[in-house]
């Protein structure tokens, strides 16, 4: 009897150790995945840019459609993107945040947070006399 609660009081000895370790590595993970995501977003945009010409708003700018696919935890809590002008970031649940910044100008309507796999349309434009890539988020289940 007196093996079985140590054995018991073993168990969940090691397990309280080993859980942080892979909340923490379940996080630096998830920031892996969405730092890669997000670089994806920045390299479309910037050959969007590169391998086009920017339309005007009222013609059919050259673009491009991508879906952004936030990582699913396992352990720790989920994040989120937030896209705004100029900026890509991941903002986990626990952590720090990681901004990924824009190899050509890139706006949008207003600042969205993506939390769940969502297309994101990449539309190369003019605006004001400059080029940039103006972002739209498809809401639609993917």
């Amino acid at each position: 009897m007196i093996r079985v609660v140590l054995a018991v009081a073993l168990g969940a000895a090691l397990f309280g150790i080993a859980l942080p370790s892979a909340e923490h590595a379940d996080r630096d993970r998830a920031a892996a995945l969405a730092i890669d995501e997000l670089e994806r977003i920045n390299a479309t945009a910037e050959r969007l840019a590169a391998e086009n010409d920017p339309g005007e708003r009222s013609d059919a700018p050259p673009a491009t459609t991508i879906v952004l696919d936030p990582p699913e935890p396992t352990f720790a809590d989920p994040g989120r993107f937030r896209i705004d002008d100029d900026e890509l970031r991941w903002i986990p649940a626990n952590g720090p945040n990681t901004t990924v910044e824009t190899a050509v100008p890139v706006r949008i309507d207003a600042p969205t947070i993506v939390a769940d796999r969502t297309r994101l349309r990449l539309s190369l434009v003019r605006l004001d006399g400059e080029a940039v890539v103006r972002a739209r988020l498809d809401r639609t289940r993917v």
